[in-house]
């Protein structure tokens, strides 16, 4: 069975979450998605359970915009991606003769395919190559859609939270 968890970036400090002494990368925290009324919290593992009450590790509120699932692919260097991570994505594609291609996307969750997608791709080849005719939106496209993938094809970049930078200028 896959790993189904979250992250999101802490609504606390990091001095605030070093005080509680709560694991984290740079503010974000990772685990399980709770919603109480439309605040999101990542919280830990449960630590006791009753009828009446349940006692988890932290709880954590977290930003909304901020919250992405774990979509169970690592990169080259083993970091998990997540919805919301910019990947440069590396292709071996052939169109008579073998070349390389990289493209630069954002992870989104696609509710038409019911599958993790890339947007916002910043490489006119993609067009080319996956049958879009030029002046086409390509929309999301299913990370299972993109074919000559290799072990090392993820590398991720950053994410749209703290990197925005990186997919600036769209198609190019």
């Amino acid at each position: 069975m896959r790993e189904i968890k979250f992250r999101g970036k802490a609504k606390m400090s990091i001095e605030e979450l070093d005080d509680l002494y709560l694991e984290h990368e740079n503010g974000w925290v990772y685990g399980h998605l709770v919603m109480y009324g439309k605040t999101p919290y990542i919280v830990g593992d449960f630590i006791e359970v009753d009828s009446e009450y349940t006692v988890n590790e932290f709880w954590v509120p977290v930003y909304p915009e901020s919250v992405g699932q774990f979509t169970g692919l690592t990169d080259k260097n083993f970091k998990e991606i997540y919805e919301g991570d910019i990947l440069l994505l590396h292709q071996f594609l052939f169109d008579g003769h073998e070349f390389e291609n990289e493209l630069i996307g954002e992870v989104v969750y696609d509710q038409e395919t019911c599958s993790f997608a890339l947007r916002n791709i910043r490489n006119a080849d993609v067009k080319k190559y996956m049958g879009y005719k030029e002046h086409e939106d390509c929309g999301n496209i299913p990370i299972f859609n993109f074919y000559g993938l290799h072990e090392e094809s993820f590398e991720k970049l950053g994410d749209i939270y703290e990197n925005p930078e990186l997919l600036e200028g769209g198609f190019k």
